[in-house]
């Protein structure tokens, strides 16, 4: 039956192809029996398929991937198997139920260098897998390999192994769990057990294809944080040597999970047999006792337990943690106990003592602490051994455990299990190397280190040196290896890492390492010899009271000593740092070795000038201001902005802005150093001096005037004023054009003056609009602007366009149009105006008409 639909297939829940071995065949060729396990989830969606009727499978020449020969194999059988329904004590327990199809055909081949691989495709898996993307449109290949003879002769003459898991597993999200993924072999290889991929079939239009594609295939591509190598999570894992995955389960769902188990013969992978099945987390939990096999502290007396199983169902706990007496015991869910000796402790657990559901779970605790991994590994070179000790302590039992990797994986093996293994390196570089150290009391820890492969061995020596002819000095050389001094001249022993050398004349000493046969390093030491110390302390010098100095005498020597100390902040260095509180004469004794030499320095010091500036001041805008400064003979001001002359005591200032004036006063009495002091000049801003707007008023129509800018006001002229000494006085009586000033004054006494003109209208009080305008930017008749004669409020003036759009509005006087819409001129039209006003009397003066705009 050949179907056409990926959704007419979806029912994969996992696979595994395998083979037996049968024996000698016709000519040289051999029997194998193939075997196609195909799981069908017997709750698979309605409408999926059932198991086919037959099986595509493909083999190929390994070597080449060319295809042998496909068989289409019958169904053999079918079994059902599935989980038997738990007991009361697990809550919320799932349906696990696989319908298993068998298709088993047999095939004789030649022996073969390459060996052979055997396919299946199918299409599709079950949607909904939690660790896969979009996995109801993937499908299956499962694979085999017939391993060659190319490195084991017997390798063809082999058996896959026979997984002994029952395939249905109770596990529940967030607990702990076991599945047994362990396989037995006929052949009696070594096995390993490790995650891999599963592989993908990506064609969704052929849903069961009539011949497998050549390998290699495609993995299927995992969610985060899922990957083929932690298909269910970080906090699950495969024991490498027992097959038994573990751990805490990730939360509820279907995962894809691929086990393999690697076949070793004589040393070599010969297969390696693939297990893929969809195993599901059900969101339930287990009412049981669950420990560790065993608990261990190795750096201390304190551990935490808890029970891996975290169902509701239980209700409590109760610990017994194997101490003498009554007061070991704990009914916490996670108790840390403190051991009060080292030792194993035999732990119990009961869930549910005395309830419904009760269980009971022992473990063991060990405390041993005390043990510390540590490692040594001197830099090497390339292709010479190189030697790794183990420095490893314990306090209890013996270290009876390595297991060392070198960092090196593409040569095989770069393992080593031995204490104190030695490990070559073909080429430099930095290799990270690991040491898995362990007791025999179970303690383990990891430790990292880097070992540096070079051309030529770490080699530190002695520096370049002088000494007297009269002294001894002993050369310094580190490094792993054999070390060896010449020339053999006055030398204590040449082959000794750190000799005694008393040369009476210039030599130079040279030093090999031989870390190991190719793996050397040399270097030298030249030993210069004086016969007395050559010492100048420099020249008499004067500096400025408070200030430092660094003292630099020319000198030969190796160590020196200066006095007095109070005033130098190193008094054992050869250029101390001197600071002196008055005049002070260093004496310095240099030495090399036994031969010395001594000279003095006398430092002279002269106190800075006394620097003074004249008080802080302030100027109105635009004046100038008499700057002083004393205590000196020559003064340097800054800045020069707006000073009649920055080099004299006495500049006048002109500043427009506040300024900072900083004076450098300067003297002859020794000091090369100016002292300082700063001056500010405050620059009060120009007086804001306002009168108001120009205005119009009528004849009888009280004005008041409204002055701003300052703290003090003076009008002139006074006629009709009731008080020209305030900033808003009433001008009343005025029947003809008027114009008064106003002065206004600062608190500093800087002033300004203002104007406002009036015009007096011999009419009722009013609001006149121009009939015309000429927007043209000639200053004359540029906008329709309304005059209010007479108006105490102005309520509004409004333009309209003979559309009805309004193009301008204001309530402010004296502010008009300026024929633009949006800031696009308009052409010449006639627009409409509407404008109100209430007059001084409280009459409300309400005018509409038109006015043309001319262009």
């Amino acid at each position: 039956m050949l179907l056409s639909t990926a959704a007419e297939a979806r029912h994969i829940a996992g696979g595994e192809l395998s083979y037996e071995y049968l024996g000698p065949g016709t000519g040289t060729n051999l029997r194998y029996r193939i075997t196609m396990r195909l799981y069908r989830d017997c709750f698979a969606p309605p409408g999926s398929a059932l198991l086919d009727t037959y099986a595509a499978i493909t083999i190929f020449n390994a070597g080449s991937s060319a295809a042998i020969t496909t068989k289409l194999v019958p169904l053999d059988r079918t079994e059902v198997i599935s989980l038997t329904t738990p007991g009361p004590c697990i809550d919320n327990a799932p349906q696990i139920c696989y319908e298993v199809g068998f298709y088993i055909d047999s095939v004789e081949l030649p022996p073969s260098a390459a060996g052979y691989d055997i396919s299946y495709q199918r299409c599709c898996r079950i949607g909904g897998i939690t660790n896969i993307v979009n996995s109801i449109n993937t499908g299956a290949t499962y694979t085999a390999k017939i391993p060659g003879n190319q490195n084991v002769t017997s390798a063809p003459r082999n058996s896959s192994p026979k997984f002994n898991t029952k395939d249905t597993v109770l596990i529940c999200e967030n607990n702990y769990f076991e599945y047994n993924f362990s396989a037995t072999d006929i052949d009696g290889d070594k096995l390993e057990y490790v995650f891999d991929e599963a592989y993908d079939y990506p064609n969704m239009n052929n849903a069961q294809p009539n011949a497998a594609a050549a390998p290699p295939y495609n993995s299927l591509e995992y969610n985060f944080p899922f990957n083929a190598f932690e298909p269910m999570g970080g906090r699950v894992s495969i024991n490498s040597q027992t097959g038994i995955v573990s751990g805490v389960a990730p939360g509820a769902g279907i995962y894809c999970v691929t086990v393999a188990v690697i076949e070793r013969r004589n040393g070599f992978i010969i297969n390696r047999h693939r297990k893929d099945l969809h195993i599901k987390v059900a969101p339930c939990s287990i009412a049981g006792a669950d420990l560790q096999p065993e608990y261990i502290t190795c750096d201390g007396f304190v551990l935490t337990f808890q029970n891996r199983n975290i169902s509701p169902l239980i209700k409590t706990y109760f610990w017994d943690f194997g101490l003498p007496g009554n007061a070991d015991t704990s009914v916490m869910d996670r108790p840390t106990v403190t051991f009060p000796d080292t030792g194993v402790f035999r732990v119990m657990l009961i869930t549910n003592k005395g309830l419904d559901c009760s269980d009971t779970a022992y473990t063991i605790a060990k405390v041993f602490p005390g043990f510390f991994p540590n490692y040594f590994v001197a830099d090497g070179c390339k292709n010479v051994p190189i030697q790794f000790t183990d420095l490893t302590t314990t306090t209890y039992g013996v270290v009876d455990y390595w297991k060392w990797t070198f960092g090196n994986p593409q040569v095989n093996p770069d393992t080593s299990k031995i204490q104190n293994p030695t490990y070559t390196y073909p080429a430099i570089g930095v290799y990270n190397v690991q040491l898995i150290v362990g007791n025999s009391k179970g303690c383990r820890d990891t430790l990292d280190k880097v070992a540096n492969v070079l051309n030529k061995p770490t080699l530190l020596v002695t520096n370049d040196t002088l000494i007297c002819n009269i002294d001894t000095l002993q050369l310094k050389a580190t490094g792993t290896g054999t070390i060896t001094w010449s020339p053999n001249y006055m030398i204590s022993d040449p082959n000794e890492a750190n000799p005694l050398v008393s040369p009476d004349v210039p030599t130079m000493y040279y030093v090999s390492l031989n870390a190991a046969p190719g793996c050397a390093n040399t270097d030298s030491v030249f030993v210069n010899v004086k016969t007395f110390v050559t010492l100048n302390a420099g020249p008499d010098t004067t500096i400025c009271l408070t200030d430092s100095l660094r003292l630099s005498p020319f000198s030969d020597a190796l160590g020196y000593r200066w006095t007095p100390t109070a005033s130098l902040n190193n008094s054992n260095i050869k250029n101390p740092i001197a600071r002196p509180t008055s005049n002070t004469t260093y004496t310095v004794t240099a030495n090399i070795g036994k031969c010395q030499a001594t000279d003095e320095i006398n430092v002279v010091t002269i106190p800075y000038p006394t620097a003074i500036a004249s008080s802080d001041t302030a100027i109105c805008f635009g004046d100038q201001a008499q700057l002083f400064a004393s205590g000196g003979v020559d003064y340097r001001w800054i800045p020069v902005r707006g000073l009649s002359d920055n080099r004299i005591a006495n500049p006048l200032a002109s500043p427009t802005v506040t300024t900072i004036y900083r004076v450098a006063v300067y003297d002859n009495k020794g000091c090369p150093k100016p002292s300082f002091d700063s001056v500010r000049v405050r620059v009060v801003p120009p007086v804001p001096a306002f009168a108001g707007n120009d205005t119009a008023i009528v004849v009888g129509q009280p004005l008041q005037l409204n002055a701003t800018g300052g703290v003090g006001y003076r009008w002139t002229s006074t006629t009709f004023l009731n008080n020209p000494n305030i900033r808003n006085p009433i001008a009343a009586g005025l029947t003809e054009d008027f114009q008064y000033s106003v002065r206004v004054n600062t608190q500093e006494g800087c002033f300004a003056l203002d104007t406002i003109k009036i015009r007096v209208f011999k009419t009722a009080p009013d609001i006149f609009v121009p009939t015309a305008f000429t927007p043209n930017n000639d200053e004359k008749n540029d906008l329709l602007i309304p005059i209010p004669v007479g108006i105490t409020t102005f309520d509004y003036f409004r333009v309209y366009n003979r559309y009805g759009q309004l193009v301008f509005s204001t309530k402010e006087t004296g502010q008009g149009w300026d024929g633009k819409i949006n800031g696009k001129e308009q052409g010449t039209s006639t627009y409409a105006w509407y404008v109100r006003g209430t007059d001084f009397t409280g009459k409300v003066i309400f005018k509409k008409g038109t006015s043309t705009l001319i262009r």
